[in-house]
């Protein structure tokens, strides 16, 4: 009798289970991580009084200053219970009134969160204490223009940010599939920058750039052009934490824009390296709750197994991609319909984005070049087949009909790895 691997698979806010024959389970491959700070609060603390790359910022905050903090979105799972707190504190005890301080939401190209997503991310009580404004990329009466990168990227950015007297940007810091590692820069451009800046830094050639791709900084356009975006605003602190395997507040640090933020990467490559033994056959990527919400959020789960220096799939490979999908198509239609207005010809589509750059064509682009070379799958619930079909893509409601179709397909010997976390999983091949 055959002998199976139970294996458990994140799903929205749960998981489901699977069953794989053992001879074809190559593995579940998580990232190490690393344990959780024994007082999350604490650590936060502790980094915002010891910054890295320049002084404490107490040094340079007076009574009546105007503070803006830039903070994630709904979709970025970052324990601000724990940022907050302490920063709001370190703001106060500097003689920063809650009346002074403003938290501008980087929502990017995102929807803007509700009232109540704000209380559930930043809590209830700091949203009656201090201003919280969702960024809006296209209302440019709230824009300024501080002319132009390198790149010719637009450096048109929220005003807010350029107005107040002091600008702080929060986050977490992960494996990213085009600028390398989130964090950092990344809340500036493209999360309180015009829709034609994020266009132009996510553009159709600096996504196909060798080097825009998970893990890298160096040599990285979208990084580089993301930085000069962010130095050239002026950012005065930056607070941003690394979360463990668990989704746990690992590490924070602190201070300046370049120096804290690699320091951060440093400690977050630590504990998301994975090397990974031979190519599979099959790879299930997954993530849960919140990533998995919007179908548009896709790419950045299934991408770590391919948009890397040299992917761990053989070529014809399937990738599979639980997700809950409660949103379905959700505020990104126009990703949805660029995914689907080829007729599943993955060249013409990106024939089209060169053609003719649109919003959020930046995910279209990473499945686009992921479907000239693989089949992907998407198990859902809460999208129909024909919708999911129509990006060129198969459909399952059921992950362990998924799995067992992909078996049947590469036979007796074929090799599937399960990711569980894999938009924060750094992948390197064992030969490479």
């Amino acid at each position: 009798m055959q002998q199976t691997e139970v294996v458990h698979v994140p799903y929205g806010r749960g998981t489901v289970e699977i069953k794989v024959p053992k001879e074809n389970l190559m593995g579940v491959f998580a990232p190490p991580g690393g344990p959780a700070a024994p007082d999350p609060e604490a650590e936060v603390a502790d980094a915002i009084a010891n910054p890295i790359g320049c002084s404490p910022l107490a040094e340079r905050l007076k009574p009546g200053m105007s503070v803006c903090i830039l903070v994630s979105d709904i979709t970025r799972p970052v324990p601000y219970q724990y940022i907050l707190p302490p920063l709001l504190a370190y703001l106060n005890r500097g003689g920063i009134s809650d009346q002074d301080i403003t938290l501008l939401v980087a929502t990017g190209l995102h929807r803007p969160n509700t009232d109540e997503e704000q209380r559930q991310r930043y809590g209830a009580d700091i949203v009656k204490r201090v201003r919280v404004v969702n960024h809006c990329f296209n209302d440019y009466d709230h824009l300024v223009s501080l002319g132009v990168t390198s790149f010719g990227t637009p450096i048109e950015v929220n005003r807010l940010a350029v107005e107040s007297d002091i600008l702080i940007s929060t986050g977490y810091i992960e494996p990213h599939q085009q600028l390398g590692f989130t964090g950092g820069r990344k809340s500036l451009l493209p999360g309180i920058a015009s829709e034609r800046a994020v266009m132009h830094n996510h553009s159709a050639d600096m996504m196909d750039h060798e080097r825009s791709v998970n893990g890298l900084l160096e040599g990285n356009p979208q990084h580089e052009d993301s930085m000069e975006f962010a130095q050239t605003v002026g950012v005065d602190y930056i607070v941003n934490v690394i979360l463990n395997q668990e989704g746990k507040l690992y590490r924070a640090v602190a201070g300046d824009l370049k120096e804290a933020y690699l320091a951060g990467v440093a400690l977050s490559r630590a504990i998301r390296e994975v090397v990974f033994p031979e190519l599979c056959d099959v790879a299930i990527t997954a993530s849960g709750y919140p990533l998995d919400q919007v179908v548009y959020q896709g790419p950045k789960i299934s991408s770590s197994i391919y948009r890397i220096p040299r992917p761990i799939i053989r070529e014809g490979g399937t990738v599979i991609i639980p997700m809950e999908a409660t949103e379905g198509i959700g505020f990104h239609t126009e990703f949805f319909d660029l995914m689907s207005c080829c007729g599943n010809n993955p060249e013409a589509l990106i024939a089209k984005m060169y053609a003719e750059p649109s919003k959020d064509q930046w995910g279209a682009q990473i499945w686009a070049r992921m479907l000239q070379h693989l089949r992907m799958v998407i198990v859902t619930r809460n999208m129909s087949a024909s919708q999911v079909e129509a990006m060129g893509m198969s459909h399952f409601t059921s992950l362990q009909a998924a799995v067992d179709d992909a078996l049947a397909r590469y036979g007796a010997k074929c090799r599937l790895a399960v990711f569980p976390e894999a938009p924060s999983v750094l992948l390197r091949l064992a030969e490479d």
